[in-house]
């Protein structure tokens, strides 16, 4: 009996654990934010080595909570969400350090922006609020992924306790929102909606750029399964490229004010580099733990997809070659490098879990066997 439903019923179990999973992401933040007297900008990450920035800020919003060293890109985002559409960019995208480059993840600010119409205290909150709504429906969406993969709803953990996933909803990053229309992208996909998949895929490319990688791995998948490719599938490349030339005619004056960084080297450099740094006295654990794990995760997701090529291995498979390239900075802190390999992590969970079992012994037949049967 194959696990595609002819008739889905409400997923009240998948349902359950996006309400628990906004309840962890919720108690996470709370933690932060009492630490910070309730203070929004705690998260958001603005830091006085930035006079002009941090000036900016309290400008807007009164009391900045002050973060320590270069602070993080949630600054960022507020910059963007105060006017998404770059109206008037001399006021506010000015102070991003790479404005073309910050600028192409337009989907997480637009919508803490309320696409432009939300003063500065919304979109202090609404940063938190996005992120911590996008737990509770991309665990939601993971869970209903994971049913139809045969699997238990509880795999839609993989989704909310993925680090990456959480660290972003702790500095008010966009990587909840790419993970999660990454992860709707495989759900519509299994379920033969390919329209909608194409759909879900360019909104987490204008989450977040690298996500692109998930596109150019679904196109190999059909490729190397001898399918015809649907026109919707030029989507995710063309409407982010689209919204770059818009970004190049109205932030085309505005120059970078830091220098462009390298974020990929030579292949294991990054990591060996970061290591020397992990074991050096004080030994720095978290790091260390996180860093070999995610490289371990890498390794195995390889491995598993070469050995049983799978859709949803082949989508984030370029993430793995991603982690062997990344640079020394990026690996250092796991609060780097979580993220940039998000989709890895929770693709990888289910995955790995047990196949489900026909009642003869051998391996159920799932909607991931079935879906390169479709045109795309």
């Amino acid at each position: 009996m194959s696990t595609v439903a002819t008739e889905r019923r409400f997923p009240v179990m998948a349902v359950v654990m996006g309400l628990a999973a906004m309840v962890v992401a919720g108690l996470v933040i709370a933690s932060l934010l009492s630490a910070n007297g309730w203070n929004p900008t705690a998260l958001v990450k603005f830091t006085p080595e930035d006079p002009q920035a941090f000036e900016y800020a309290e400008g807007l919003l009164g009391n900045v909570v002050a973060a320590p060293g270069l602070g993080h890109d949630g600054k960022f985002y507020f910059s963007q969400a105060m006017d998404p559409f770059y109206l008037s960019p001399e006021e506010h995208a000015v102070y991003l350090d790479r404005p073309t480059y910050r600028a192409q993840r337009m989907l997480y600010p637009t919508l803490a922006g309320a696409f432009g119409l939300a003063g500065p205290e919304f979109i202090a909150w609404a940063l938190i609020g996005v992120n911590i709504l996008g737990i509770g429906i991309g665990t939601t969406i993971t869970a209903m992924l994971a049913q139809d993969m045969g699997l238990s709803a509880i795999y839609g953990a993989a989704f909310v306790f993925n680090p990456g996933v959480l660290v972003s909803a702790m500095i008010d990053t966009a990587e909840v929102l790419a993970t999660l229309f990454f992860v709707l992208a495989v759900l519509l996909l299994h379920r033969r909606k390919a329209f909608a998949a194409s759909i879900a895929l360019t909104a987490s490319v204008l989450s977040r750029e690298t996500m692109v990688i998930a596109v150019i791995g679904l196109v190999a998948y059909l490729l190397f399964r001898r399918r015809k490719l649907g026109w919707h599938l030029i989507l995710p490349f063309a409407v982010p490229g689209a919204w770059w030339i818009y970004l190049r005619a109205r932030l085309g004056s505005l120059t970078d004010s830091v220098q462009d960084t390298q974020a990929v080297g030579a292949p294991f450099e990054g990591f060996i580099g970061a290591f020397q740094r992990w074991i050096s006295a004080p030994i720095d654990y978290p790091d260390l733990i996180m860093g070999v794990v995610l490289m371990t995760v890498a390794f195995l997701l390889v491995a598993r997809t070469i050995k049983t090529p799978r859709l949803l291995g082949a989508m984030v498979i370029g993430f793995a070659g991603i982690a062997v390239l990344m640079v020394e900075p990026v690996w250092y802190r796991y609060f780097d490098s979580s993220r940039v390999v998000a989709p890895l992590v929770t693709a990888y969970v289910l995955l790995a879990a047990p196949e489900p079992m026909r009642g003869d012994g051998g391996p159920e037949t799932t909607t991931e066997d079935l879906i390169a049967e479709e045109v795309l």
